[in-house]
């Protein structure tokens, strides 16, 4: 046992008796072979994932029993794998966080508008550091979903699949038979102003579609979407919904349908532009289904399919791979090999991982990383050579999210996080060095002084 049975802070806690609020609902599901249980808060679609010896704390918690009762009972029953007295207290702690704990003790209105406040504090700095992508609640569409997913099931079955392949498959391959057609001059055709104003209208319709994908799949399986609105994506308005229904889903097949609903339409879409763009003369018609194909397919592949973005492709390699929170998790083990190797502090520590989710870790935060860096770079060049103003203002807000606001946390943590009290001399070294090869790679790093390019006179 790597901790105290025991807890100074037990008094607090030993006499309540818990239980769960009546929009708590619990779920298992299997992850890499292991049992895990994710509450459900309904309320708010919000998900938490718990331990089998949590969960059967939780499951003890009838709101007659006190939480002494409960312990005892869960130290007879689960024996050594029992969670100990602080571990329980960082389980109430946590439930309490959450709000889907209810105990027979008047509630503190205070204290709920204060923990009311800080959500919604959390809320606009989470919206604040996604700058790129905020987002703006409209409607509930359950209803609507409610009346046609009767018309849609069927696709989501075999018959569905083969009818999907059959579309698509010959399409791509009138792609790649026209495909020098296809790319030649792509920007200036796509950035023409007459094309934007079309792009304007054609991107959220295709969007649209898109969303209603994943709303439709979360239904056919049995779950609810109650939020659809607007995301300001790059400054461009785009339509989501909220698909985290999907999380309590036990079968990863299903969640990883759900990430792919969207890109599975939005394919049929391109592929039936494809077959306009080939079977018609230049024109309106043509310009649009050549517009489609662009915003429908190729856009897919490169941005919603790719998991190193957070889109839809990240999603579907998570579930595929039974590794929740992929992103956050490999982020938190690259500092914890930061704080163990780079600044030598010997008693860091991290939670329990397999040898192949520590390979997930390491690979994909380093490659995320440095791909994130990359798309952003591109925007921002190709912004600025097309749209000066916008990409300078893309470049300002960029450097606040993505450098002066982590340096900021940074340096906080490097001068004041107790954790490297006893290592900070040397961790303001490595860090100090690390930035110093930074600037200097990137100083030394050759640009030309002068360019050239074909002209038409």
């Amino acid at each position: 046992m790597s901790e105290a049975l025991f807890s100074p802070s037990w008094y607090r806690v030993a006499t309540l008796a818990p239980r769960l609020r009546s929009h708590a609902q619990l779920h298992r599901h299997q992850y890499r072979g292991q049992t895990w249980y994710v509450l459900q808060d309904r309320s708010n679609e919000r998900f938490h994932r718990f331990s089998p010896s949590a969960y059967a704390f939780i499951g003890l918690m009838d709101g007659t029993r006190t939480v002494q009762d409960i312990w005892e009972l869960a130290s007879t029953k689960l024996g050594d794998d029992a969670p100990t007295q602080p571990e329980v207290v960082q389980l109430l702690s946590q439930l309490h966080a959450a709000d889907v704990l209810q105990c027979d003790i008047p509630p503190d209105i205070a204290e709920l508008l204060h923990r009311h406040e800080r959500t919604q504090q959390k809320k606009w700095q989470r919206r604040l550091m996604s700058i790129f992508s905020w987002q703006f609640p409209l409607i509930d569409p359950e209803r609507f979903l409610e009346i046609f997913v009767s018309l849609v099931r069927p696709f989501f079955g075999w018959g569905g699949a083969v009818l999907w392949l059959v579309i698509v498959i010959p399409a791509l391959l009138i792609g790649v038979a026209h495909w020098a057609d296809l790319s030649e001059n792509i920007i200036d055709r796509m950035t023409a102003p007459q094309n934007l104003v079309l792009l304007w209208f054609l991107f959220p319709i295709i969007k649209v579609l898109h969303e209603l994908g994943h709303a439709f799949a979360v239904k056919v399986f049995g779950g609810e979407v109650h939020e659809m609105g607007i995301m300001l994506l790059v400054f461009s308005p785009v339509p989501y919904v909220d698909a985290s229904a999907s999380s309590a889903f036990p079968s990863k097949w299903q969640r990883a349908v759900v990430g792919a609903a969207g890109m599975i339409v939005e394919l049929v879409i391109a592929s039936v532009a494809m077959f306009v763009w080939v079977s018609v003369e230049p024109g309106a018609v043509r310009t649009l289904a050549y517009n489609a194909i662009m915003v429908a397919g190729i856009s897919t592949v490169v941005f919603n399919g790719n998991p190193l973005l957070r889109f839809d492709g990240y999603y579907i390699l998570a579930d595929l791979i039974e590794i929740p929170n992929l992103r956050q998790h490999a982020n938190t083990y690259l500092g914890y090999l930061c704080e163990r190797y780079l600044f030598g502090r010997e008693e860091a520590q991290v939670s329990h991982a397999t040898p192949g989710e520590r390979a997930w870790f390491v690979g994909y935060s380093v490659s995320s990383f440095v791909y994130r860096i990359f798309v952003v770079f591109a925007i921002l060049m190709f912004l600025t050579d097309q749209f000066f103003v916008l990409g300078m203002f893309f470049a300002i807000m960029t450097g606040f999210t993505w450098f002066l606001m982590p340096l900021g946390k940074g340096l906080t943590y490097l001068f004041t996080s107790p954790r490297i009290r006893r290592v900070r001399g040397r961790a303001l070294a490595v860090s100090t060095g690390a930035m110093a090869i930074i600037l200097v790679a990137l100083c030394l790093t050759p640009v030309p002084f002068r360019t050239r390019a074909e002209g038409v006179v």
